[in-house]
């Protein structure tokens, strides 16, 4: 994951015999996640095998300052993806894969919005592709009119505050603690 995702408490969100490890770092992008994963692959070889559920946050510092109207984001961003998937895959064969949607953020300028929903429906496109987990919690950052939370749940334009960090860790138990239905099994 990235900043956004950097300060889930992996030994708060564990519990049982569930443990959750969090690899998040700021500034990450999805090179920089792929990355990450190959790293905790060869650092932690003998427990591979009990990697049951990866859960990505991607996207923001991908697309922060990306201008949809004057580039291509399937070009740009779909091959980024698929290979970050087709490591997943290969890195941890017998874990669920789940992308969660990236987040709202403050926009910056005005294609700001535009790009943040093309990732997305880029996003949702490529885990339907390759049987992974498309995970929406993007409303749950905007009131009811649709309007972002800036001032309640984010500290500034992208990072959340500890309200903000509560409403996506509600979001994260349900994918860590349920068994979720994927329509497209792969």
């Amino acid at each position: 994951g990235t900043s956004i995702t950097e300060h889930v408490n992996g030994k708060k969100m564990s519990r049982g015999n569930r443990t959750v490890v969090n690899v998040s770092s700021s500034g990450a992008n999805i090179n920089d996640i792929r990355q990450s994963a190959n790293d905790f692959h060869h650092e932690n070889l003998s427990s591979v095998h009990k990697v049951d559920k990866i859960i990505v946050s991607v996207g923001t510092n991908d697309v922060k300052f990306y201008n949809c109207w004057k580039r291509n984001m399937r070009k740009d961003f779909k091959p980024k993806l698929v290979g970050l998937i087709k490591d997943l895959k290969q890195l941890f064969p017998s874990a669920q894969i789940h992308f969660h949607t990236m987040l709202p953020i403050k926009l910056v300028y005005k294609y700001t919005a535009e790009s943040v929903h093309q990732f997305n429906n880029l996003l949702l496109e490529v885990c339907t592709q390759f049987g992974c987990f498309f995970f929406d919690c993007f409303s749950r950052f905007l009131d009811r009119s649709g309007v972002l939370y800036n001032s309640i749940l984010f500290r500034d334009n992208y990072h959340l505050n500890d309200a903000g960090l509560k409403v996506l860790c509600r979001a994260l138990k349900f994918i860590v603690y349920n068994n979720l239905f994927n329509p497209h099994p792969r």
